[in-house]
């Protein structure tokens, strides 16, 4: 171990026995957290219209800040965009982190020093728990994907960005010194090109930890590799970037500059190519050691491919529940997608699942959940997102000391309904699982349609291999429809009254899902965005079907 890892290990222990010791008395650093934040913002364009001078108590600050979401924030956001001082916070806004927002319109989330400090801190630990478990961690190099943290400036001049750039950029500078990739490549604005050249570069590297939150990402990077295996071992070879890498000049003069002619490690390449043509990470990285990605909600449903490409030992951990608004979670296992609630960063309020289309429903802080039991989560951030639904469904997993382990379920509200049925996102994941192992048909990707004017579900599939027989695909339908049932008796119910017709299966061209991803990226979408929308009433492009697979014997309503 190098003296300088040696010494931020030693730091960073410290920083972790202080944090452990915070999870034993949750309410009272949570409590003294909130009223922090009232007393420095009290002053604020946001404080006074909610007389933060006035509020004493949780009760208070709950009786003059009303649950809200970005829009009823957007004013004060905006004014902190065109230049505004104190419009939600003290503190100067630093920049801004971008995303999606449900009006069509891109949501700016204000991040202060504080904010930027706990993203710090968060990012530290996790590499240190990462650390712990795996004392090879940082033998090698690391490979990451980010995106840019400035990506243009508001009226007022304060930079955006993404937020994978931020926690880049809020890891020790040993961190990214230690990465296989400049930062740079987070420039590159076309993915494909994006993508091979980081590949192309760590393909040379020793890589011992490979990270970035969405796990398509994953494997989108690993599909490249294989997809266009001879072209990057001719470039290691030559020491070249491919001309099909649309660069600007400069960029790729500084890039090439880098670069040497490595024939051996060309060689080596193609003979992991040997076997069955096939070029895998497991084989290339043979040292890695860990993964970390999300594992929770729907962008967890495609680990179910990593083995093919690391094998089943390589363990993965998550990276923790983060978002524009903040990052709310220290995972410290490789099991499971749960992590400690960040007590010291965030005030949280939760609503059980149940309640939150009751007009009055309950209100919880984190000391008074459950083992579990599922919640919408409410934020107040020193960013100044004050009582923010963010519009997520998280599970309580466990405890550790008396702080909640919190995982990410699913977007909230992410439910159709046609005739009653209240269908779950989840409820659709765990049908699709159960009908491929009962039929022994693999579904490499798939989406559920909620066709309302039809009364039933469409079930959007692309299959992995040859194409099964009509006979099997019905059966691939009909155990889907079974699944759906036992799992939704109200589902179950609409069925047998007919209500709600049978299902049917649309079988689409090869390559649909990629098509799809990519013209959702076309607008500016970063790639750390692109979460497979699993269940919803959009149909797909009915030129992309190759035919359709309907129940024997029974008519479409």
């Amino acid at each position: 171990m190098g003296i300088l890892l040696r010494a931020a290990a030693f730091l960073t222990r410290r920083q972790w026995t202080g944090w452990h010791d915070l999870t034993a008395k949750p309410q009272e650093i949570q409590d003294h957290l909130l009223f922090d934040l009232i007393k420095r913002n009290r002053a604020t364009r946001f404080g006074r219209d909610h007389h933060f001078e006035a509020i004493r108590s949780l009760s208070g600050y709950r009786a003059q800040v009303s649950v809200g979401d970005y829009e009823r924030l957007r004013p004060y956001i905006e004014g902190a965009q065109n230049g505004e001082a104190n419009a939600l916070t003290a503190e100067p806004v630093l920049m801004f982190t971008m995303t999606s927002g449900s009006t069509g319109q891109p949501k700016l989330i204000p991040i202060t020093e504080t904010t930027r400090r706990n993203h710090r801190q968060l990012t530290r630990l996790w590499y240190y728990r990462a650390f712990v478990d795996h004392p090879d961690l940082f033998s090698g190099k690391l490979l990451g994907v980010v995106s840019p943290v400035v990506e243009g400036r508001t009226a007022g001049g304060i930079p955006f960005g993404a937020a994978s750039g931020l926690i880049y950029q809020s890891s020790p500078s040993w961190i990214q010194n230690a990465y296989a990739t400049p930062y740079e490549i987070a420039e590159v604005k076309d993915f494909e090109a994006k993508y091979y050249l980081i590949m192309r570069l760590a393909l040379e590297q020793d890589i011992t930890f490979f990270g970035t939150p969405n796990p398509s990402t994953i494997l989108k990077l690993v599909e490249t590799v294989n997809r266009t295996k001879h072209e990057i071992i001719q470039d290691i070879c030559d020491g070249t970037i491919a001309v099909r890498c649309d660069l600007q000049p400069e960029m790729r003069a500084a890039l090439e500059s880098r670069l040497r002619k490595n024939p051996a490690r060309a060689r080596r390449l193609e003979s992991l190519i040997k076997n069955d043509g096939t070029l895998r990470p497991r084989e290339y990285w043979p040292r890695l050691q860990l993964i970390g990605c999300w594992k929770g909600g729907t962008v967890g449903v495609r680990l179910k491919e990593f083995a093919r490409w690391f094998g089943k030992t390589t363990p993965v951990r998550d990276l923790g529940y983060m978002a524009s608004e903040a990052q709310m979670t220290l995972p410290i296992s490789d099991s499971g997608s749960a992590g400690i609630l960040a007590i010291d960063e965030n005030f949280y309020e939760f609503i059980p699942e149940s309640e939150i289309d009751s007009p009055a429903p309950t209100v919880l802080t984190c000391a008074e959940l459950e083992a579990g039991a599922s919640y919408y989560l409410v934020l107040t951030t020193a960013g100044g997102l004050y009582r923010y639904d963010i519009n997520d469904v998280v599970r309580v997993t466990d405890f550790f000391n008396r702080t909640p382990l919190i995982e990410f379920v699913r977007k909230g509200r992410d439910v159709t309904n046609i005739t009653g049925e209240k269908l779950h996102v989840n409820q659709v994941i765990q049908a699709m699982a159960q009908a491929q192992s009962a039929v022994g048909i693999a579904v490499q990707h798939f989406r559920a349609c909620a066709d309302v004017e039809k009364s039933l579900y469409s079930f959007f599939v692309e299959l992995d291999g040859v194409m099964p027989a009509q006979e099997r695909l019905i059966q691939l339908l009909q155990e889907l429809d079974a699944s759906l049932r036992a799992l939704n008796v109200e589902y179950a119910q609409k069925r047998q009254s007919r209500r709600l017709g049978a299902p049917v299966l649309c079988v689409m061209k090869p390559g649909w899902f990629e098509r799809k991803a990519n013209a959702a990226l076309q607008p500016g979408t970063r790639d750390v965005q692109l979460k497979a929308q699993l269940l919803s009433a959009t149909p797909e492009e009915a030129s992309e079907i190759q035919f359709v697979v309907q129940t024997a014997g029974e008519l479409l309503p």
